[in-house]
């Protein structure tokens, strides 16, 4: 038997914790953040947190459609777990439509960089689009990080919603490459969906699990259950 699976709305630092041990990125996002926890037999086993990370210049993507009626999961950060990530994506995106109702469009990203083809997103409906455009990849000199363009900048500031946020300088870091991402596409709605059947593609093959999609490093460590503080609201049981 499968322990019970619960998902809820979570604490930041919940979802900071998860991103922090279970994502290969290592951190969270910055922007406006729906952070979902996920529990087995009650027992923290990470975070799915939706973003804003489609927002820029434009007022539309994709052809036509209104970046605000658009999410991205930007991260999925889990240990080892027993039930399916097709799953909890399904039950986590039934929240997000709770909290931001007026939400169409669910996009997500599978990096190719890190071997990842996005198997949990043909498990869930999702529709495959065809990759990204490439994106640079920079190593900052002084400590090493690998950074995405998204993260680094001319003057050393970037600006989000109105507040100014100081990242690392062009001049401080080297480009080491550049990387493509598999987009896919989950329409929530009858018209939204027509829209995008239009952009359907085959699903690229798999070069890797569906797990290795999902997780980064999940060591089998104990004391991963947050405290008191970080447990969620009244939970949704499925």
């Amino acid at each position: 038997m499968k322990p019970e699976l619960r998902l809820d709305f979570c604490s930041h630092e919940a979802a900071r914790l998860a991103c922090r041990r279970w994502h290969y990125s290592k951190k969270i996002p910055v922007g406006k953040l729906v952070k979902v926890g996920v529990w087995e037999g009650g027992k923290f086993i990470g975070a799915i947190v939706f973003g804003d990370g489609l927002l820029g210049p434009t007022g539309t993507v994709y052809g036509g459609i209104d970046k605000f009626k658009i999410a991205e999961i930007v991260r999925i950060a889990l240990r080892e777990h027993e039930h399916e990530v097709s799953r909890m994506i399904r039950i986590a995106i039934k929240l997000l439509r709770k909290r931001c109702p007026g939400i169409e469009l669910v996009v997500a990203f599978a990096d190719r960089g890190e071997n990842h083809h996005g198997g949990i997103y043909q498990a869930s409906n999702f529709i495959y689009t065809g990759e990204s455009e490439p994106g640079k990849m920079f190593r900052h000199k002084a400590t090493g990080r690998i950074l995405h363009n998204r993260a680094v900048s001319v003057n050393g500031r970037r600006s989000h919603f109105g507040k100014v946020r100081k990242v690392p300088r062009h001049d401080e870091c080297e480009i080491i490459g550049s990387s493509r991402k598999h987009r896919y596409l989950l329409p929530l709605t009858p018209e939204m969906k027509k829209f995008i059947e239009k952009l359907r593609r085959p699903f690229p093959k798999r070069a890797s699990s569906i797990v290795a999609d999902a997780l980064g490093d999940q060591p089998r460590e104990a004391g991963s259950i947050p405290s008191g503080a970080l447990q969620p609201a009244p939970s949704l049981r499925t």
